[in-house]
């Protein structure tokens, strides 16, 4: 699996335009806000529907408390 993302890696830099997909960087930031977008809406749900906490207390919480861990992770990996 590695020598395939190796591979592709190698074959995007070539073209100049994907050269920006390639960068390491880019793939951590993908699959960090591919995995908040999930969180929010499982927090969200799990929060509203079963725990009937109020709408907008549940909002603020979940998106607020997901939006520094996002900072946090991007912090980790060095995306900032």
């Amino acid at each position: 699996m590695n020598n395939f993302l190796n591979t592709c890696r190698e074959k995007c830099e070539k073209i100049p335009i994907l050269n920006h997909f390639a960068d390491k960087h880019f793939f951590n930031y993908t699959w960090i806000s591919i995995l908040f977008s999930l969180l929010n809406i499982l927090l969200l749900w799990l929060f509203i529907d079963i725990f009937h906490i109020p709408t907008i207390i549940s909002s603020v919480v979940v998106i607020g408390g997901t939006f520094l861990l996002r900072y946090v992770l991007f912090k980790i990996f060095k995306i900032m």
